[in-house]
């Protein structure tokens, strides 16, 4: 039996899975191990947001980030069509655009960045008389703002990623999965290139083989909320004047048809150990200022702690502007930082395939001797909510 896989790739995340599939398609004998679910931990505790760099430009903020995040919506539009590597003609997209809610005031800096087409087409301000009619009711004031930015349902870009090539998805053991190298061992697999994509384990391996000269990261934690049933289904930043949108609202639909409201941005900028009421208590608050006649009576809040990881910014912000990788011996840690990097990243591990000449073997290993791997479950269905 073969052993020798061309690529070993560590976590099941939209890192590891988008980098796996290109590999895959491209004749590499590739293996992609997960410890826990497929998408567990960040990917599926993301808004599916396909960011486009606009927002992070609304108080002037127009940085090398904002620049090179908007070449990647359109990387993803056409894996949507089923053009180039990837493959996400069966994924869904929750929404094709979203909308920028500015208050009175804050129009002008958003007019002179659109202006000067920094960030590219397809963003408009929409006449009030054109407004969703849940907006209008909502007694919001301000500019509303179109931008043609997709949300993805991310369980449903998972399947797309994942299915074609399900049989070299394996599970590693949770008790030896501190130690990968120990395991690759103990099951006789040697690889031309480890990659590793877990984020939050990355630095540990890393040390555990002192791999980890030269590499940092940065924590952001993240307490995400959620409120059900969602007033109706709304896409949106609420915009305020630092890099980040007071809050960001996302619409998804639970197991059980329930709508929800997934809530990020300022609301969920706190430790990942706060109580869900500071959360609850945020939210409120910017709802009150930005959508005053909301109702909110009859629902329900959760909320999902999220111990974000990525490789240290070098960017003049906290915020990173581009992926990370890091190199040490025949292994390569990585870190997208934004779900939108993902494209990104795996070019960038190609490159160093490319230049290592580490070719596709055009070998299919049949890899079912290794225990399989289910998918992880969306935040909303596995929440515990709260009045």
């Amino acid at each position: 039996m073969n052993t020798q896989p061309d690529i070993v790739i560590f976590g099941a995340g939209i890192a590891g899975l988008w980098t796996f599939h290109r590999l895959k398609k491209r004749g590499y004998d590739a293996l992609l191990f997960e410890k826990e679910a497929i998408g567990c931990g960040q990917t599926l505790a993301s808004q599916g947001i396909i960011h486009s760099g606009l927002k992070f430009a609304i108080a002037g903020k127009v940085s090398t980030l904002a620049r090179s995040i908007s070449a990647m919506p359109e990387i993803w539009r056409s894996a949507l069509k089923g053009e180039g590597e990837v493959d996400l003609t069966t994924a869904r997209k929750a929404a094709d655009s979203q909308l920028l809610l500015v208050p009175g005031g804050l129009i002008g800096n958003l007019s002179k960045i659109v202006a000067k087409k920094t960030l590219g087409k397809n963003v408009r301000e929409i006449n009030a008389r054109d407004w969703p009619e849940p907006i209008t009711q909502s007694g919001f004031k301000g500019s509303v703002i179109f931008m043609d930015e997709l949300v993805l349902d991310i369980p449903s870009v998972l399947c797309a990623l994942a299915e074609p090539y399900r049989n070299a998805i394996r599970k590693i053991p949770a008790d030896i999965s501190a130690d990968p190298m120990a395991f690759l061992e103990s099951q006789n697999i040697r690889a031309k290139k480890i990659i590793f994509t877990g984020a939050a384990s990355n630095l540990p391996i890393a040390k555990n083989h002192n791999h980890d000269r030269g590499l940092e990261v940065q924590h952001r934690p993240l307490l995400m909320g959620m409120l059900e049933p969602a007033p109706f289904p709304l896409f949106a930043h609420l915009v305020g004047t630092s890099e980040k949108p007071v809050a960001t609202i996302t619409t998804h639909k639970a197991r059980d048809g329930a709508l929800i409201w997934y809530l990020g941005g300022g609301v969920a900028e706190r430790a990942k150990n706060a109580p869900v009421q500071d959360v609850m208590t945020a939210a409120k608050k910017a709802f009150a200022s930005y959508l005053p006649d909301l109702d909110l009576s009859a629902v329900r809040w959760s909320a999902l702690p999220i111990d974000r990881v990525e490789g240290k910014s070098r960017a003049e912000s906290w915020m990173p502007d581009t992926p990370t990788l890091h190199k040490a011996e025949n292994c390569l840690y990585a870190w997208p930082t934004k779900l939108t990097f993902a494209p990104m990243l795996s070019d960038m591990i190609l490159n160093e395939l490319d230049k290592e000449k580490i070719t596709p073997s055009e070998t299919v290993t049949d890899w079912s001797f290794l225990p399989p791997v289910s998918y992880g479950q969306a935040p909303w269905d596995s929440a515990q909510w709260t009045d």
